[in-house]
């Protein structure tokens, strides 16, 4: 009797223990998000699911009072009615649930060392994904994640233009997306480290979570999600001393630095600019306007510049043919001859501006040889003297009219005007049309 006793407790303290660890290894909530959200909202994103684990991540979320964004993989979803219900069960928890394309397949091959994905593999990729989220009760995903970050401008582009806006997993250091790293089997305390305190990565130091945060996890996996998992409660803990908050909610701009943000809407009123359009031209020669024909190293190229009449609005708009490259840039920017001051706007030190411009053309945009397009901006300093200020990230081809936008960094002390262009450095061309300037 007391053997038998005795074997029954020792079986009761073995079910104990093993319950402990499942609940401990499950990421179980101790401390639920409990706080003001003075300090800002941070969106958690989770990839490559759903999973075997994905379930877990789901219940652990709800119980530490997280929201987030799931980028799920179109195959997956297809691949069993378990896994449909799965995307059901997240979106009824108030989950968003986006795009992570149908397979995985890497963009440029960057990572896979697979062969590029053509303009029609992307569009499949990307609609065979939305296809199974709406299949499964969702609706059609308007944000996209690319396996691996493997991105550029141009294929992008072809995203945006199926209506897709880009969610990155990572970025520049200063672009506020954390990635935890969790894929790379790292423990759960390290994970948690790199998302509150933040980390070092190729010589650089990425900071941790703050207001507007994207961190960028994965639920699709198998040991390093239930480390993801682990890693939880000890980040919400850090945002409870923080008072930070989640988010199922992407910021605007979530393109990490690497390809140019989407550019928002022209201004209707307020455009700083004279002769935005173009329309009006000078006596001789092909310039508009208060515009100027440049280029730094030009005798290193050979280019040619026209007026057409394919136009983004209006019966003008300014193209420029480059050729014979070795070195150097053409652009067509706002004046800055001396003779010209009164076409440019008055500006105020500290500010911030945006700037657009229509775009379309044809260049190389891969490889090491590849044709670089991009805003160029300049200010005027209080001496006088043009000074050059910042580019943006690199645009892409576009056989159709394309809007492209760039916000300055505050505009240094004792500037007194600014000019910008679209740049091309490289062999190609380039037609722009309808430009416009606002402070902000």
């Amino acid at each position: 009797m007391k053997k038998t006793l005795w074997f029954g407790l020792l079986a009761l303290l073995c079910c104990a223990a093993a319950l402990s660890f499942e609940v401990v290894s499950a990421g179980a909530a101790t401390a639920p998000l409990d706080n003001d959200c003075s300090g800002g909202y941070v969106a958690f994103t989770f990839d490559d699911g759903p999973g075997p684990n994905t379930p877990a991540v789901l219940r652990t979320l709800q119980a530490l009072h997280l929201t987030g964004t799931f980028f799920v993989s179109g195959n997956k979803i297809d691949a069993s009615p378990a896994n449909a219900q799965v995307i059901r069960d997240e979106l009824q928890a108030g989950f968003s649930v986006q795009n992570h394309t149908y397979d995985h397949a890497s963009f440029t091959g960057a990572s896979s060392g697979a062969m590029p994905l053509s303009d029609s593999q992307i569009t499949d990729e990307l609609v065979r994904t939305s296809d199974a989220v709406v299949n499964a009760g969702g609706v059609k995903p308007i944000l996209y994640r690319p396996p691996y970050g493997d991105i550029n401008a141009y294929d992008d582009l072809v995203a945006q233009h199926l209506g897709y806006r880009i969610v990155m997993p990572w970025g520049t250091p200063t672009a506020n997306i954390v990635d935890s790293q969790d894929w790379t089997g790292i423990s759960p305390a390290a994970i948690a480290a790199n998302v509150d305190q933040g980390y070092t990565k190729n010589g650089y130091f990425y900071p941790g979570i703050k207001a507007d945060s994207i961190v960028s996890m994965h639920d699709g996996e198998d040991q390093t999600t239930m480390n993801t998992i682990q890693a939880l409660q000890p980040i919400v803990n850090y945002m409870n001393t923080k008072h930070l908050c989640s988010t199922n909610v992407v910021r605007p701009d979530a393109t990490g630095g690497v390809v140019p943000a989407p550019a928002p809407p022209e201004p209707t009123t307020g455009n700083l600019l004279q002769n935005p359009a173009l329309e009006t031209l000078r006596l001789t020669g092909t310039e508009p306007a208060c515009f100027q024909q440049a280029g730094a190293g030009t005798a290193g190229n050979v280019a040619n510049w026209t007026l057409t009449t394919d136009a983004h609005s209006g019966l003008v708009a300014e193209r420029i043919d480059v050729t014979n490259w070795t070195s150097g840039d053409r652009k067509l920017v706002l004046t800055q001859r001396a003779s010209e001051q009164g076409c440019l706007a008055a500006v105020v030190p500290g500010r911030t501006y945006s700037m657009w411009a229509w775009y379309k053309g044809s260049w190389n945009y891969s490889g090491p040889s590849a044709t670089k397009v991009s805003f160029a901006t300049y200010y005027r300093n209080a001496a006088g003297a043009w000074v050059y200020w910042q580019s943006s990230p690199l645009l892409a081809p576009s056989a159709v009219w394309n809007l492209a936008g760039f916000t300055s960094a505050p505009l240094p002390a004792g500037a007194t005007a600014i000019s910008f262009g679209l740049t091309i450095t490289g062999p190609g061309s380039l037609t722009t049309d309808d430009y416009a300037l606002a402070a902000n």
